[in-house]
């Protein structure tokens, strides 16, 4: 749904031809015009991105950040002397561990949910917690536990797992939409996640794209802070956020496309790959029309496991 949202609007864009990397599997059909697929599997997938990179003019990465690929594919672009569309290979490094963006966030004053590794003190109470991937993508491999002690029952039973620890924190469940330059900043969504737990495990069933009203600026407010505490975030940028009563709490940040983007010209009626092209190419972005977004549902299929 990704994929195909983002080369409706790059066909849009005129002067632009583009080849998709993907694994040899169905998917994408009717594609636009002056759209390519190269396709491989685990064998020669590092000889047919060497390939597409040394092909390309510039290299936009939509790999998830972890077990390091997104980083990886980062770095090749660059040492290639490519175009890298999207965030320096430091700031996804940093991005794309759930620990160091909790200290880094937590370091600059920012509210984000705390996490910790197995070996860290933990005082046991009631609370119930969340183990993921330190460099997890979305839901992936998300579990929820009533207690710490279950919690590092479950991750003793697994020791190569590289995983951490978060407190659970309640609330609304929100997603950030930036475009971000070098000097600016465009919040281009606030919605909200629909996330359910369901035999210990969370999962992600879909978003409501700018269903959430970001009343006084408070949210693009945090968008800037946390940008400016990870140097180098770059293009598409995705914070995942709790609205609790206490006010927003940073849960993750994405150095990448997130799933709201499926969503997102429909929402705002302006082409967002068109603004960040725009950005690329003249240093600028023509300042987003604040108008009345619509909501838009987003909605994946196969969220929960069947029984």
């Amino acid at each position: 749904m990704l994929l195909a949202a983002l080369l409706a609007d790059l066909s849009l864009i005129a002067d632009l031809s583009v080849t998709v990397l993907r694994f040899a599997s169905p998917g994408l059909r009717d594609l636009p015009e002056r759209v390519s697929v190269v396709t491989a599997d685990d064998a020669d997938c590092a000889g047919a991105l060497a390939g597409c990179i040394a092909d390309a003019d510039a290299v936009w990465p939509l790999a998830p950040e972890s077990h390091g690929l997104l980083e990886s594919i980062s770095r090749a672009t660059l040492q290639n002397g490519k175009l890298l569309i999207g965030s320096s290979p430091d700031a996804v490094h940093l991005a794309g561990s759930k620990y160091l963006t909790s200290q880094i966030l937590r370091a600059a004053g920012i509210a984000v949910v705390p996490s910790y590794f197995s070996t860290d003190f933990l005082s046991p109470n009631s609370q119930a917690w969340i183990v993921k991937p330190d460099d997890g993508a979305g839901c992936s491999d998300t579990h929820l536990f009533s207690s710490v002690a279950l919690a590092r029952e479950w991750i003793a039973a697994r020791p190569a797992y590289n995983v951490v620890l978060q407190p659970y924190v309640a609330g609304r469940p929100c997603s950030l939409s930036l475009l971000c330059g070098s000097n600016e900043v465009f919040l281009l969504g606030c919605s909200e996640q629909r996330i359910v737990a369901a035999d210990n495990q969370i999962h992600y069933l879909g978003s409501t794209v700018n269903c959430i009203s970001d009343t006084g600026g408070r949210l693009e407010q945090l968008a800037r802070r946390v940008v400016a505490a990870i140097p180098g975030l770059w293009g598409y940028v995705g914070i995942d956020v709790i609205i609790t009563e206490q006010g927003p709490v940073v849960l993750g940040v994405n150095p990448r496309m997130t799933m709201c983007h499926a969503g997102l010209h429909d929402s705002i009626g302006v082409n967002p790959a068109g603004m960040l092209i725009e950005m690329l190419r003249s240093g600028r972005c023509s300042e987003l029309r604040r108008q009345k977004s619509r909501q838009i549902s987003i909605d994946i299929d196969g969220g929960l496991p069947r029984r």
